[in-house]
């Protein structure tokens, strides 16, 4: 499945200090001696306490002009010939305390971008240097450069380079460098400072106090303070008006936060285009991270935005980011964000009814997206009327060529990485929905996992119908959502969700089962020794027209019958049953059952769908010829949701983690479940559902040092059945 939403990745700002534009406001006073560089040393040429260097290959000429920002004077650099290096003014360096932030800001004027670079001398007498931020060319007005720091546990003395790395000028003063004042602290469980925006920064004009602004990646963007807003009158606007890459934003300064934690973000917005949250993570030593949480629709009136997330182990500061990554506009004001405590037993899914509606449009429920994606026409409404209360959401699909549309709840982070859940949700419809659960994981990626299909007739239900099933959180998951969709022309309806905890019933002990679709000749050579060696038996799934009239396939066949493995059909000729007529649904299944007991002379008993495309009017002629069913199902196999003709399964691919497959052997370990695993071809050249020897040999590694009991699916299905 192609991704539903647009997962960003925000990696624009580098190294452990960081952020551009913050408030100049100092708790102490400025550390530069001879700031605004008016007072001239005993020569005239240049200002007391401050100093002039330049390296590499270039020509460098240091000027102290009659003119600047704040009085007469100023200091200037004019750089030609470059090859590389640098050159610059900068101040004497000052004396600083350890682990506390500071706030460098001077005026500029620049006819190229420069770079803000801090040098650092170390109590051990070493030096070392931290970059902070890239400044803008800017031959106007003067205007201002600032950066945050936080100094190292070991430091002695700073000083900060204002640095021309290319052919051009620079012209500074009236430079400053002292302890950032936090941001108040307010007292209505609103962590934000001026959330409403309301409050102009004494010292920047144009800019909120405690908010900053940044762009990244290659893009224009134009920050502005807006003399309206959705409270009050302030807000600030974004507009990106030519994009390739990155993002521009926004933000307010990172606040103090407590380590996994829940906490709600809220905000109010109005945008041309769908935007982006993010949330920015700042750690002890000052490094940031981020994580996507969620999208927000274009719309052109004020609407309120929330998302609920929980802090990663390490994070002190966070701030939240809500970016434009494209050509469009951004207004934002009235932000907040507060503690989200979690009641036990509490329902996780926020409005999971959908009986609230966002306060500021009545067209949307509260804490819930829509999204589409492919080749189609998708209408989404919040209709008034539903199962329960008055309100669900339908989403109503035309033009349909590829694709999908769906509503779902915002994503949550109260779900327990590792648990398993079960997602319960009503519907009704004239097409049958597919069930999904999507993650979001710590690494920026979103994995999705397919539940079995909502309708097992493959049919459509236009009277209200109850879908449920469990699923697992991975371990690396930071944030869940699950939902029904739609992939072809009609409509659906949904309400009343929920997600509750879930502990299957086991059986007497924990078994594993590896199968092997299609019959691929590469696993002759490449998984057949290993497995030999390992003395771990298989089934083997074969779609029987690469077999029959090929000796040599059909060898390959006898290759693995006569080691001791499993043979099942896998239809002959490999199609979508649910496709066929019904002619055509018994050949499939009957001629390649016949193929396959002429081979190996003995019964063949079970079989594995294609794509695990199949619904119950397959199923029941399936049954006609089989005793069980293997689907592409992902799951584990339990007492209390065991369906001979639904068995459920792990898929391994060639992007499964070691990690990954480990998780499953523990979690079968943990509550004595059926783990069926599902492999294709081993080969060096591994496709997307294949796996490398190497990682196939890893696994069988794991899978023998796990001590779990291996069987092939006949004697596994043996002893699962002989216990219900």
């Amino acid at each position: 499945m192609k991704k539903l939403l647009n997962v960003l990745v925000v990696l624009g700002i580098v190294g452990a200090s960081i952020l551009t534009a913050v408030p100049s406001v100092f708790a102490n006073t400025n550390l530069v001696a001879n700031s605004s560089v008016e007072s001239a040393n005993s020569t005239g040429a240049a200002p007391v306490d401050w100093l002039s260097n330049s390296w590499g290959s270039l020509n460098a000429t240091f000027t102290y002009p009659g003119a600047g920002q704040d009085g007469s004077r100023s200091v200037r650099v004019d750089v030609s010939n470059y090859q590389n290096g640098d050159a610059k003014w900068y101040f004497k360096p000052v004396s600083v305390q350890s682990n506390k932030t500071y706030t460098y800001r001077t005026y500029y004027k620049a006819s190229i971008a420069t770079e803000v670079v801090m040098q650092i001398l170390h109590t051990d007498g070493s030096i070392s240097y931290q970059w902070l931020k890239t400044v803008a060319a800017n031959t106007g007005d003067w205007q201002v450069a600032s950066a945050d720091f936080t100094t190292p546990a070991n430091v002695s003395t700073v000083t900060v380079f204002h640095v021309v790395a290319g052919n051009g000028w620079l012209q500074t003063d009236n430079t400053s460098f002292g302890l950032k004042e936090e941001a108040p602290v307010p007292t209505d469980g609103n962590l934000l400072p001026n959330a409403s925006l309301e409050t102009a920064d004494d010292t920047i004009a144009n800019k909120p106090a405690w908010w900053s602004s940044n762009a990244w990646g290659t893009n224009t963007a134009k920050f502005t303070y807006e003399a309206n807003g959705q409270n009050g009158n302030r807000s600030v606007k974004t507009e990106v008006t030519a994009y390739t890459s990155g993002d521009a934003k926004w933000f307010v300064d990172p606040v103090l936060v407590k380590p996994n934690q829940q906490y709600t973000y809220k905000q109010y917005y109005k945008a041309n285009v769908e935007t982006q949250i993010v949330a920015a993570y700042v750690d002890a030593s000052g490094n940031y991270s981020y994580e996507w949480l969620r999208s927000a629709p274009a719309s052109t009136n004020w609407t309120e935005t929330s998302v609920t997330f929980k802090t990663p182990a390490n994070s002190q500061k966070a701030s939240l980011y809500h970016v434009v990554d494209k050509v469009g506009w951004l207004q934002v004001d009235t932000a907040s964000l507060t503690e989200f405590t979690v009641t036990p037993n509490t329902q996780p899914i926020p409005n999971p009814s959908l009986e609230t509606a966002l306060s500021s449009n009545a067209n949307m429920p509260a804490n819930w997206s829509n999204n589409s994606w492919g080749t189609n026409t998708a209408k989404f409404e919040y209709v008034t009327n539903g199962r329960t209360g008055s309100r669900s959401a339908k989403v109503t699909m035309s033009n349909y060529t590829d694709g999908d549309a769906k509503w779902y709840f915002d994503p949550i982070s109260t779900l327990e990485p590792g648990k398993q859940y079960r997602f319960t949700v009503w519907y009704k419809g004239t097409v049958a929905p597919e069930a999904v659960a999507m993650f979001n994981k710590a690494d920026g990626t979103t994995k999705y996992f397919g539940l079995p299909d909502p309708v097992s007739t493959g049919n459509a239900a236009t009277t209200w119908q109850q879908y449920t099933d469990t699923f697992t959180v991975p371990a690396d998951a930071v944030n869940t959502s699950v939902f029904l969709f739609i992939n072809k022309n009609g409509w659906l309806q949904t309400d009343d969700y929920s997600i509750t905890s879930y502990q299957p019933t086991g059986f007497s002990r924990p078994l594993v089962t590896l199968t092997f679709d299609d019959g691929h000749e590469d696993n002759v050579t490449n998984a057949l020794p290993l497995l030999n060696q390992y003395g771990f038996k298989t089934t083997q799934c074969y779609a029987t027209q690469h077999v029959e009239g090929h000796p040599d396939e059909v060898q390959n066949v006898l290759n693995f019958y006569n080691s001791g493995h499993e043979i099942c059909s896998h239809t002959v000729s490999h199609p979508f049953l649910t496709s066929l007529s019904q002619a055509q649904l018994n050949y499939e299944l009957s001629h390649s059952k016949q193929v396959l007991e002429s081979i190996i002379g003995q019964p063949v008993r079970n079989f594995a769908s294609p794509y695990g495309d199949y619904n119950s009017s397959v199923n029941g002629i399936i049954d006609n010829y089989y005793q069980s069913h293997r689907t592409v199902d992902e799951g584990y196999n339990s007492k209390d949701n065991f369906d001979v003709y639904r068995l459920r399964v792990q898929n391994v691919q060639n992007t499964t983690t070691l990690a990954e497959y480990q998780s499953w052997l523990n979690h079968a370990r943990a509550t004595n479940t059926w783990l069926i695993l599902v492999y294709h071809r081993v080969a060096p050249d591994a496709g997307q559902f294949d796996s490398y020897p190497a990682d196939f040999a890893a696994q069988l590694r794991a899978l023998q040092n796990s001590g779990l009991t291996v069987k092939t699916y006949q004697d596994a299905l043996t002893e699962t059945r002989a216990q219900l």
